[in-house]
């Protein structure tokens, strides 16, 4: 008779073991604990199927904890707690969770609204007259809609914008009124930068001063 050999269980095995028995358990541990050095522990976990594996074992270890999980609640359920009580009830599916969920339709939420009474007693309206839609036009599509609301939300914006404009504007003319009258000539027609700005603002400043 041939003696069958017993097969050892594997570095990975015996890692699948520990972290699933031991869910807090450090790479460093199980490094430790196989005689292995970490980075070969990283490298396993790396392997989706590892994971996978982990769990299976897991789930069964879980499974083998239920009889004690079900004395210990059955020891709350004496103890009066009721929320113990429901959970009981629930694992010998006693107690089932029932809900109904009524969704009405917009046309019928309408009909409610306007209180018409037993929709039956509508009209029915033959639907073969509206087997083409007329043709979409500019006025009424998305994009112009799209338009029309980016318009109202930037209104307030533009508005503001104007104002501001407005008001640079006013100043500008007071200044050129004050420079014609003091002999100054006007800023070049091009965009002038802050500094030339500045400078011809207090040009007209000091003929103001030796006018005066």
């Amino acid at each position: 008779m041939k003696n069958d050999k017993i097969a050892l269980p594997t570095n990975r095995e015996k890692a699948v073991e520990l972290f699933a028995t031991n869910p807090e358990i450090e790479v460093k541990r199980v490094a430790e604990l196989l005689g292995l050095h970490p980075n070969t522990i990283v490298n396993m976990r790396s392997d989706p199927n590892f994971h996978m594996q982990v769990q299976d074992r897991f789930m069964t270890e879980l499974e083998n904890d239920v009889p004690s999980m079900v004395s210990a609640l059955k020891r709350e359920v004496l103890a009066g707690n009721v929320q113990a009580t429901r959970l009981m009830f629930e694992y010998m599916n006693k107690l089932q969770k029932n809900i109904n969920i009524t969704i009405d339709s917009p046309f019928e939420n309408w009909m409610k609204k306007q209180e018409f009474g037993d929709v039956a007693d509508a009209e029915i309206v033959n639907m073969e007259e509206f087997k083409e839609l007329p043709p979409r036009t500019a006025n009424n599509s998305h994009l112009e809609g799209h338009k029309e609301r980016v318009k109202l939300q930037n209104a307030p914006k533009k508005d503001k914008s104007v104002k501001n404009r407005n008001k640079v504007r006013r100043e500008q003319y007071k200044w050129v009124k004050r420079a014609e009258a003091v002999g100054v000539n006007k800023l070049s027609a091009k965009r002038p930068t802050p500094g030339q700005k500045k400078a011809w603002q207090e040009k007209i400043i000091a003929k103001e001063k030796q006018a005066s």
